[in-house]
């Protein structure tokens, strides 16, 4: 097996702690509003890890796509979106049908790193004023 790019790896730890820090806020919305047991912490735990393993699994995949041909590298995509879709809507089956896990806990965090995406703009905005302040010293 290839080694995992590092941009790859940058991106899902980036996935990764907006997806912890919104499994917190979510955390304390069900405890604010009286509903949280042990079951929304499992749900939580299982939605947020299979999100982040998602995340990770496309971005091995479009690493792998870009050493091959155009029509092969489609090819690959489309196979690995519908696997992966695949894998979400399992996800929320079992995540629905188990008892002891909130499955509203658990499908929550599958939109997680849809939202840090949408943050990326952001992200970079601050880090590239924090470069220029630091420099401009």
């Amino acid at each position: 097996m290839a080694k995992i790019d590092e941009t790859v790896m940058r991106e899902t730890r980036y996935i990764a702690g907006i997806t912890i820090i919104l499994s917190v806020i979510m955390e304390a919305v069900f405890l604010i509003i009286g509903k949280w047991d042990y079951t929304v912490l499992l749900g939580n735990i299982f939605g947020g890890a299979v999100a982040i393993v998602n995340f990770l699994l496309m971005g091995i995949t479009i690493q792998k796509a870009i050493l091959k041909d155009e029509k092969e590298a489609a090819t690959l995509m489309k196979l690995s979106q519908t696997l992966r879709n695949m894998m979400l809507l399992i996800t929320c089956v079992i995540a629905i049908a188990i008892p002891f896990m909130n499955g509203v806990a658990a499908v929550i965090p599958l939109f997680f790193p849809r939202i840090a995406i949408s943050l990326i703009p952001l992200r970079d905005r601050i880090a590239i004023n924090g470069k220029v302040e630091k420099n401009g010293e």
